[in-house]
C-alpha cells in the first residue's frame, strides 16, 4: 500500500477546439516534449445507496503499466492549494474488482460495504505528462482528454493539471499566470466529483458559506490568507452546481462571492494604491451574472406561489424558466472568461505571499489593532448613504442595503476578536435593518420583473397586476417600519470604539 498526500494543484478546464493551442503554448510545449500520450481508465465503484460517496469517497480501479491498481481517494477538493490536506491510498492487486479488505487502514474502515460493490461510473482519459523545472520548483504538467460516463449519460472532459513536485505553491500561481492568454478556466470539479453528480444527480450545493474563525492574535497576513482562500475554494468549490443550474448552488456562490468583495473593500485602505482593483471589477461583473438568475429564482420560489392566484402561475412560470435559462446561459459562458481566472489566480497568489500585497511589517501587524479602522469605513458609508431615510429613492435604498451587507460581512470576518452584550446588540439591530431590506428587495425585484415580463408579452398584464399590487402593499409597509429599524441601528455605538 502506498499512502500519499494528495498533490498540491490547480485544475483548468478547456473546450476540446482549444487543445492544439494548449498544447503547444510555449510554457506548456517543452514539458511534454517527446511524450507519448497514455490511456487512463479507472471504474469507480460504490455500494447501492452511494455509501462511499456520501462520505466523500471514491473508490476505483484500473490499470497502471501492466499492473492492476486499487485506489482510495476524496471525492472533492478545494480547488486550490494549501487548503485541507488530502491523502490518498493506492494498492497493487491482482484483478480489477475492488476489495474491501484492503480498507481496513483507512478512514473507509468505518463504513459498512458489506454489501455489493457495484461499478457506478468510469473516466477515460488519453494524457500527456511532463515536467517543467528549474532550479527551485518542478511542476508536473498534464494534458488530459476524454469522458466520464454513467450509464447512459457521459460528459467529454478537457483538462490542464498544473501538480506540485518540488517546491514553493507560489510557483504554482507564477506558472498558472502565464497561460492567461489561454481559454481556459480554473475549476473545482474533480473527476470523482463529476462521475457521481452523473450517477445521481447530486452535487455540493447546501453548505453555508461562513466567515473564518480568527483567534485574538491573528495578523493581518493571516487574516486576509485565511478570508480570501477559504471563499475562493467556496467559490470553486460551488461552481459545478450553479453551473448545473441548482437553486441552492447559484445561492452560496453568490454569497461566497459577495464575501469576497467585501474582504477586497474592507482591506482597501491597507492596499498600495490601486491593487486589485481590476480583480474587483472582474468579481463585480460575475456577480451581477450569478444575481441575474438568482432574481429568477427568488420569482420562481416565492414570489409566484405566494403571490398569484393557482390559474395563473402556468404562463408566468413558463416566462420566468425561459428568462432563467437564457440568464444561466449566460452565466455559464461567464463564468468561462480567462480574466476570471487570471483574477482568481491573482487573489491566490496573494494568500501565499501577503508581505508583497501589504509589505513586511503591516503583514505581521495584529489584526484587532486595524480591524476598528477597517470597520470604521465600513461603518461611515452606511451611515452616509442612509442620511434622511424616510427621503430616498428605490434605488438610495438599494445602495444602502448593499453597504449595510458589506458591514455585516466585515463584522463577521473579525467577529472572533470582539465579545460581549455590546457586540450582540448591535448584530440584533443590523441582522433587524438587513432583513427588512431584504423583503423591500424582494419588492422591488418582483416589481422590475413582471413588468419585464408585461413588456415583453402584454397578455400576462391581467395575472402580473396581482404581483404589482402585493409589492406595492409589501413596499408600504415596509417604509413604514423603516425609520423606527434605522434609528435603533443607527443609536447604537459600534461596539468596536469601546
Amino acid at each position: 500500500m502506498i499512502r500519499s498526500l494528495l498533490p498540491q494543484r490547480l485544475t483548468f478546464r478547456f473546450l476540446p477546439e482549444a487543445w492544439p493551442l494548449i498544447r503547444h503554448h510555449p510554457i506548456i510545449a517543452p514539458a511534454l516534449k517527446s511524450v507519448r500520450p497514455r490511456r487512463r481508465v479507472w471504474t469507480f465503484h460504490d455500494t447501492a445507496s452511494g455509501l462511499l460517496s456520501r462520505h466523500d469517497w471514491a473508490l476505483c480501479t484500473g490499470r497502471e503499466g501492466r499492473f492492476s491498481v486499487q485506489g482510495l481517494e476524496p471525492v472533492a477538493w478545494s480547488g486550490l492549494p494549501n487548503m485541507k490536506s488530502s491523502e490518498r491510498w493506492v494498492w497493487s492487486r491482482k484483478g480489477l474488482r475492488p476489495e474491501t479488505t484492503l480498507l481496513e487502514a483507512t478512514p473507509a474502515a468505518n463504513l459498512d460495504l458489506s454489501g455489493a460493490l457495484l461499478p457506478i461510473y468510469r473516466s477515460d482519459f488519453w494524457q500527456l505528462q511532463g515536467e517543467q523545472a528549474s532550479d527551485d520548483h518542478t511542476i508536473r504538467v498534464t494534458l488530459s482528454r476524454g469522458s466520464v460516463q454513467a450509464g447512459e449519460l457521459a460528459e467529454a472532459v478537457c483538462t490542464l493539471d498544473l501538480m506540485l513536485v518540488r517546491g514553493d505553491v507560489r510557483s504554482l500561481y507564477g506558472m498558472a499566470q502565464t497561460l492567461n492568454d489561454l481559454p481556459i478556466w480554473l475549476t473545482g470539479e474533480t473527476v470523482p466529483m463529476r462521475g457521481v453528480r452523473l450517477a445521481t444527480g447530486l452535487y455540493p450545493d447546501g453548505a453555508m458559506v461562513k466567515a473564518p474563525v480568527f483567534t485574538g492574535d491573528v495578523t493581518v497576513g493571516e487574516g486576509w490568507s485565511q478570508s480570501v482562500r477559504g471563499l475562493l475554494a467556496a467559490f470553486l468549490t460551488l461552481q459545478p452546481s450553479a453551473e448545473q443550474g441548482s437553486v441552492g448552488g447559484v445561492h452560496q456562490m453568490r454569497v461566497a462571492l459577495r464575501r469576497l468583495r467585501t474582504i477586497l473593500k474592507a482591506f482597501r485602505p491597507l492596499f498600495p494604491k490601486g491593487a486589485f482593483e481590476n480583480e474587483a471589477r472582474v468579481l463585480q461583473k460575475i456577480g451581477r451574472s450569478l444575481g441575474n438568475v438568482r432574481d429568477w429564482d427568488v420569482f420562481l420560489t416565492e414570489i409566484v406561489p405566494n403571490h398569484m392566484i393557482k390559474e395563473a402561475r402556468t404562463e408566468f412560470t413558463q416566462f420566468a424558466e425561459e428568462r432563467r435559462s437564457e440568464a444561466l446561459r449566460q452565466m455559464r459562458q461567464n463564468l468561462t472568461d480567462p480574466r476570471i481566472t487570471s483574477a482568481l489566480l491573482s487573489l491566490g497568489q496573494s494568500t501565499e505571499d501577503p508581505a508583497a500585497v501589504f509589505g513586511p511589517k503591516l503583514t505581521g501587524a495584529l489584526l484587532e489593532d486595524h480591524a476598528p479602522v477597517l470597520l470604521d469605513r465600513m461603518a461611515r458609508k452606511v451611515q452616509h448613504r442612509g442620511r434622511h431615510i424616510g427621503k430616498l429613492s428605490d434605488r438610495q435604498l438599494h445602495n444602502v442595503r448593499k453597504a449595510l451587507k458589506g458591514l455585516r460581512y466585515s463584522i463577521e470576518t473579525v467577529l472572533p476578536l470582539y465579545k460581549g452584550r455590546h457586540l450582540e446588540t448591535y448584530m440584533s439591530h443590523c441582522k433587524d435593518l438587513q432583513e427588512l431590506f431584504g423583503r423591500f428587495n424582494d419588492a422591488a425585484t418582483a416589481d422590475a420583473l413582471v413588468n419585464q415580463a408585461i413588456r415583453e408579452r402584454p397578455d400576462l398584464a391581467e395575472a402580473g397586476d396581482a404581483i404589482i399590487r402585493a409589492a406595492h402593499q409589501d413596499r408600504k409597509k415596509i417604509l413604514k417600519k423603516l425609520p423606527k429599524r434605522w434609528k435603533n441601528f443607527s443609536k447604537d455605538a459600534p461596539f468596536w470604539c469601546e
